[in-house]
Formats: structure tokens, C-alpha cells, sequence
């Protein structure tokens, strides 16, 4: 008698990074520009409750507040006032006026109390923004954990969030649960389609058990849909590769070699070039390999490609970093 193979939720993670970084609660999903734009106009305006209106200060001027991040909503931004800042003015030095406004800042929060509230932090040089949104640590596997704990007792939905949400940084396990999760309609509606997508997806990432959902996934759908998917997913992977996340250039890579049915190499060795760019583990030796089945009259013209690629998503990378004050792209 022969067994069949059931797929199952996976419950262990072993094999991935244990941090990764997200936006702190009261910033993710919002406008990163429109924010340090609203910090600094509540600066302004809390300056002016002191009667000190900061752009009528003399040239070489720093501002300082101390903030409270994780109170950073809407509706401080529009009406709140920073309860401890600095400033200087007419320093030539542009380090020496930070560090004034710093110290008045340290100062005030001294007076006010409020040691382990807020840090004071330089907010504008002259008229130039100078905010640095924060960053917290993600732990992976904590919050992997706390899902596959949320699943055992039942609590799928709020399991499917967290999974979802790890699946976001390129999570393969998660990208395999949320396929398990739609096959079953476990916090979600059943969804063939849905789950065939998401274990895809996941064995791109490197989820070798992912092959058992496919199997039995794909033959309930239509091959028209089957091929609209993984048109879908692969669509998916080059917009998010282009904007600079740089865990879709090996997946991307890899879609181009193993869902056609004749193996596109030209693009293959391409998101590999740009990959091992990026030097990411493993890439050099792949693109390498890749690149003697690449059409050498074509190789020119694809590394010329690969270049303007490579320049757009150094910009992409560049630009979001300076709307959000952080590094992109994990």
C-alpha cells in the first residue's frame, strides 16, 4: 500500500534570520514624507507657545525636541506640543549648533522629567528637515511562534495576520502557512487559487514542502487560472524587486527558470547580475552558472538592461530612504 503525503502546517522555524526591521506601530502604513513634515511643524509650533517663533531666528540655527515615538499619531501631530526642546542660533559650526540644541533640549527634559519618555533629537538645521524616522526590531521568530500558537488554539484569523505580515520580508514558512491556511479555509474562505499562489510563492523562497500543496492545489484549478497566477506572482516579485526589496531577486530569478515551460535564461541571468550586486548569498555562483546558457549574441544588450535595472533600483532604494530616514529593502 502506498501512502499518500498530506501537507501540514509548518510549526518550527529554523532555518531563517531571527531579526528583521519594520516601521514602530504609530508610523507603518503612513505617509513617511507627510509625518517628518508634521514633526516639524509641531516643533514650530510648540516653539511658539515659548514665543519663539524658529524661523525668525538668526542663520546657522538648530531645532531639538524631545519625542515620544510610539505617540506619534495623527491627531498629536495635528494638535499636540513637545513638552521638552532646544534650539541655537548664529553658530557657524552646523555640529556645534546640533549639539547647542541637543543640550537646551537635554535640559529642558531634565527639568520636565522625563528621563526614559523621549530622546531629544535634532529636528531641523536652518530650514532643512533633519528628522530620522525610528526603526524597531521584528523577531522573526518570536512572532512566528506566537502564531503557530494563535493557530493551535484556534485563533486562525489572528494566526493569518501575523503570518501575512511575516510573509511581507519574504518569510518563506509564513508564505507556506498562509498556502495551508487558504487550502483548508482555516481564517480565510477555501481558496485553491489562493493556495496554490501563496505555495508558489514559498518554494521560490525555499520552502521545499511547499511541492506537496501544489500538487494537490493545481489540479483544482482551471490552467488558465493556474497560468494567470503565476503570471500574477511573478508580477508581484519584479514590482517589489524594482522598488527595492531585495529579497525578490532570487525568487524573481528563479520563477524564470523553473515555471516556463521553456526556461527563460536571459532573465534569469539577469535578476542573478543584479543580486550579486547586491551580494546576496549564492547569487555569483548561480548567475555565473546560468550565464553559459545565456544566447551570447543577446548577452550584451541584456547586461546593458541589467545595468538600467540595477540604476533604478539604487534610486528607488535612495529615494525611499530619504522620504523615511531609513534603510529599504530586506
Amino acid at each position: 500500500m502506498i501512502g499518500k503525503l498530506i501537507p501540514i502546517l509548518i510549526i518550527i522555524n529554523l532555518t531563517y534570520s531571527n531579526f528583521l526591521f519594520s516601521e514602530i506601530p504609530n508610523i507603518e502604513n503612513r505617509n513617511k514624507k507627510k509625518i517628518k513634515s508634521d514633526i516639524l511643524e509641531t516643533y514650530y509650533r510648540s516653539m511658539n507657545k515659548w514665543d519663539i517663533p524658529f524661523q525668525d531666528l538668526l542663520e546657522n540655527k538648530s531645532g531639538a525636541a524631545c519625542i515620544e515615538w510610539d505617540k506619534m499619531s495623527e491627531s498629536f501631530l495635528n494638535n499636540g506640543i513637545f513638552d521638552a526642546l532646544g534650539y541655537s542660533q548664529n553658530i557657524p559650526n552646523e555640529k556645534a549648533s546640533q549639539i547647542a540644541a541637543i543640550s537646551g533640549c537635554d535640559k529642558m527634559k531634565d527639568y520636565y522629567q522625563l528621563q526614559g519618555k523621549c530622546e531629544c533629537e535634532v529636528v531641523v538645521v536652518n530650514s532643512d528637515n533633519r528628522i530620522n524616522l525610528p526603526i524597531k526590531k521584528l523577531n522573526i521568530e518570536e512572532d512566528f511562534n506566537n502564531a503557530i500558537n494563535l493557530y493551535k488554539n484556534k485563533e486562525y484569523l489572528k494566526a493569518l495576520k501575523i503570518f501575512r505580515k511575516l510573509s511581507e520580508f519574504g518569510h518563506s514558512k509564513s508564505h507556506y502557512n498562509i498556502s495551508f491556511m487558504n487550502l483548508k479555509g482555516l481564517g480565510i474562505t477555501q481558496n485553491y487559487g489562493r493556495a496554490y499562489y501563496w505555495a508558489l510563492s514559498s518554494k521560490l523562497y525555499g520552502e521545499k514542502k511547499s511541492g506537496l500543496i501544489i500538487k494537490e492545489s493545481q489540479f483544482k484549478i482551471s490552467k488558465d487560472e493556474k497560468n494567470e497566477l503565476e503570471n500574477e506572482l511573478k508580477e508581484s516579485l519584479e514590482n517589489k524587486s524594482i522598488q527595492g526589496t531585495v529579497h525578490a531577486f532570487l525568487p524573481l530569478a528563479k520563477w524564470y527558470l523553473s515555471i516556463p515551460k521553456k526556461p527563460d535564461y536571459d532573465n534569469s541571468y539577469k535578476w542573478l547580475s543584479i543580486a550579486t550586486a547586491f551580494n546576496l548569498k549564492n547569487a555569483k555562483k548561480a548567475r555565473d552558472k546560468i550565464s553559459e546558457l545565456v544566447n551570447k549574441k543577446n548577452l550584451t544588450k541584456i547586461q546593458e538592461e541589467t545595468k538600467e535595472s540595477y540604476d533604478e533600483i539604487r534610486s528607488n532604494i535612495q529615494k525611499k530612504k530619504e522620504i523615511d530616514g531609513e534603510e529599504y529593502g530586506i
